[in-house]
């Protein structure tokens, strides 16, 4: 029977029953009216609910993959500069500062003054700003370490300053200290203060022996020893030359501007919790999986340094209903998910979790959310009382106007629901197109807008997959099919992707018959942005590479300026480029935070690393980028210009390639050719992974001198 001849009956029944029981009817039919009114309602609270705490979370997320990108960039290239000072001979020009000398007028460093970020409490529990100068690093020696036996690595580490500096420009609104201890008990810290106390050693810290076991970058959150704040410390580890450890350095961030940009809707602000989690995906314990970083309630907390900050995990009442939860965070995906919460239901928004990144996390009450709907329901019931006092009065009128009106209103009900079937139909048979067109005013119409939505939605999904696909082809054809023939040297290059699409680049550019150019970079990232930006990084270098292919500088100073203009805040890019002469077999390069780049010397039988020359690209518009002393390379002398996915591949074990692992191959391999050298490394690499998944782009150039 159709839902038309059914509202018919019912309102015929209801017309011509006795009073009373038409009134129990009129009653019963309210409240359920009632009840679907709240339930839709609810539906619809919930659904832009979800909306909006999804898009705030996708916001959230951006902005705190952005902070953590700057960071970790910070930090790499402040480990790389570390581990550069410890493999040169000491410096005797730069001042040393020890923490003593910073308590003493005499001797205290110029530059000296009250700071506007750092603040110390007081007996009192007021706020003292902590002097300190951004001109010198402070060097602390703990109990028992004398300054003569760790002299030279005090005098390797005394230029730091300069890169501390440099880093911190990157997000000075962001970083609160920088810091770098030795296994050899040396801490120098920027910028420079005062303060130690007598029992401090920063080998005992969490952050030092963390990273030093992880082996790898690492987050932890600690109370500062200056201002007695909960902080984010993110630390790694830095090694000799010989590939020994040699300490760790680390980078402090300011809780308060990871919270600065999250704005809820003013409703929501006082009822919900903002949190900061790490996900444990690896964890037999489903309890411990969601670690709490940090919450914004904590902002302004002090403490005691010398006590560990007791771990905290975010706990549902029924773990089973974590299952979701864990499913979209294994996969990367936001979510809104209700979760039974200390005795309450709660919404918990998460956003997208990256590898072992920290994600956001906002938790609310869940009726406090569905407020809205509760009142509706307390009104629905009050009129329905008022209702049933005046329904004997109008009984009988609206007996004869039901029955006049059954017809038409029942129309206006079941032809949309008609129209929705028949579109439904239309688009499970393939018809993406299929539209409706309801003006009902009332539900029935959000679901025909909703639909007609839905289909253009899934048209995009369609086109976006077909996008993806060609953007992989057009970006293979882009990376060279081979390398070019040029006297005096054997080239050979390739790269494989861990995505469909990379952000690895490498490419040959034929200036003229004796001169070509040689560039590997690697954009930060995957996916498809990264193919983006590698592809204007590659038109960009081409086209400049044609009018200034010989002045390194100027051309990577172009070539920066171009992407810090066109690329977001959160994406740069490094890059070796190198020009070879046939004639004189003389190699000029230039580097764009890219290393390290490994050179044989087939005289001396070792292998040595090139420094970096530079900051990555598209970071700072105004970098001028030095070109470094050429080098003629004598018959045999090989050069492997890579990327971090070769000496940064992890087996299961979590241990790392490293680039000994890659020296080794090269002299192994010193006789071989170019390509031979190349598929030795991926095959060496390949059998070290085994079974690990490849989470990084693998991209190398060989170039070998050759008679």
């Amino acid at each position: 029977m159709k839902i038309r001849t059914k509202l018919l009956i019912l309102l015929l029944l209801i017309s011509l029953l006795p009073l009373t029981l038409s009134m129990i009817n009129h009653s019963i039919s309210s409240l359920r009216l009632s009840n679907k009114l709240t339930n839709d309602t609810r539906e619809q609270l919930q659904e832009n609910a979800n909306t909006l705490l999804l898009t705030l979370m996708d916001e959230y997320g951006q902005i705190l993959k952005r902070d953590t990108a700057q960071v970790l960039l910070a930090l790499h290239l402040q480990a790389r500069e570390v581990e550069r000072l410890l493999a040169n001979p000491p410096a005797n020009n730069f001042p040393i500062y020890f923490s003593e000398e910073f308590e003493h007028p005499s001797s205290q460093p110029e530059g000296l003054n009250l700071s506007t970020q750092h603040f110390r409490p007081g007996a009192k529990g007021d706020l003292h700003p902590i002097p300190v100068t951004y001109q010198q690093q402070v060097v602390f020696l703990p109990a028992g370490v004398k300054q003569t036996t760790v002299a030279e690595d005090l005098g390797r580490l005394s230029p730091m300053p300069n890169l501390y500096r440099l880093v911190r420009d990157i997000r000075p609104d962001l970083f609160l200290w920088q810091y770098t201890a030795l296994d050899s008990g040396i801490h120098t810290s920027f910028p420079g203060k005062g303060g130690y106390p007598a029992e401090y050693d920063p080998r005992q810290r969490e952050w030092y022996l963390a990273a030093k076991k992880a082996a790898k970058p690492i987050s932890k959150v600690i109370t500062d020893l200056s201002t007695r704040t909960q902080i984010l410390t993110m630390s790694m580890p830095v090694y000799r030359p010989n590939g020994d450890f040699a300490g760790v350095t680390a980078i402090d961030v300011t809780y308060q501007w990871l919270f600065a940009n999250w704005q809820l809707p003013a409703p929501w602000k006082d009822m919900s919790e903002a949190m900061i989690l790490k996900f444990h995906d690896d964890t037999k314990k489903q309890g411990a999986s969601l670690e709490i970083i940090y919450r914004a309630e904590q902002q302004g907390y002090r403490g005691n340094w010398q006590m560990p900050v007791k771990q905290q995990f975010l706990r549902a009442d029924d773990p089973q209903s974590l299952k979701e939860i864990f499913e979209d965070l294994q996969h990367g995906k936001s979510g809104v998910r209700k979760v039974r919460y200390q005795g309450q239901d709660y919404l918990w928004a998460y956003g997208v979790r990256i590898k072992d990144q920290p994600f956001p996390l906002i938790s609310m009450p869940y009726e406090q959310v569905m407020a809205q709907a509760t009142r509706a329901e307390a009104f629905a019931q009050d009129q329905l009382l008022s209702t049933l006092k005046v329904s004997v009065i109008m009984l009988f009128g609206v007996v004869v106007i039901v029955f006049v009106l059954a017809f038409r209103r029942s129309r206006k009900v079941t032809q949309p629901i008609l129209e929705l079937s028949e579109a439904v139909e239309g688009l499970s048979e393939g018809d993406l197109d299929v539209r409706v067109n309801i003006h009902t005013g009332d539900e029935l119409e959000t679901l025909g807008s909703a639909f007609n939505t839905m289909g253009a939605r899934l048209l995009e999904r369609e086109q976006m997959k077909q996008s993806l696909l060609l953007a992989r082809e057009i970006q293979q054809h882009l990376l060279p099919s081979k390398a070019p023939q040029i006297s005096g040297f054997d080239i050979f290059g390739q790269s494989v992707y861990c995505d469909e699409t990379g952000g690895d680049y490498y490419d040959f550019i034929e200036l003229s018959p004796n001169k070509l150019g040689v560039a590997v970079g690697d954009v930060s990232g995957h996916g498809i942005g990264a193919a983006m930006l590698m592809t204007t990084a590659r038109g960009i270098l081409r086209s400049q590479a044609s009018h200034q292919g010989c002045e390194l500088s100027p051309l990577m100073t172009t070539l920066n300026r171009h992407l810090v203009r066109d690329t977001r805040d959160d994406s740069f890019m490094t890059l070796f480029y190198a020009l070879l002469e046939s004639d004189t077999r003389a190699c000029h390069w230039v580097s764009g935070g890219h290393g390290p780049t490994f050179y044989y010397s087939h005289r001396d039988k070792i292998v040595t690393e090139l420094a970096c020359s530079g900051i990555p690209l598209g970071i700072i518009e105004e970098t001028e980028f030095e070109a470094m002393s050429p080098i003629f390379m004598a018959s045999g002398d090989i050069l492997l210009i890579g990327t971090d996915g070769i000496w940064e591949t992890r087996n299961q074990l979590g241990g790392m390639f490293g680039s000994h692992r890659l020296t080794r191959l090269m002299e192994e391999y010193a006789s071989a050719s170019a390509a031979e050298i190349s598929s030795a490394v991926m095959t060496a690499v390949n059998e070290f992974r085994d079974s690990a998944p490849q989470y990084d782009d693998i991209t190398m150039v060989v170039i070998k001198a050759v008679v």
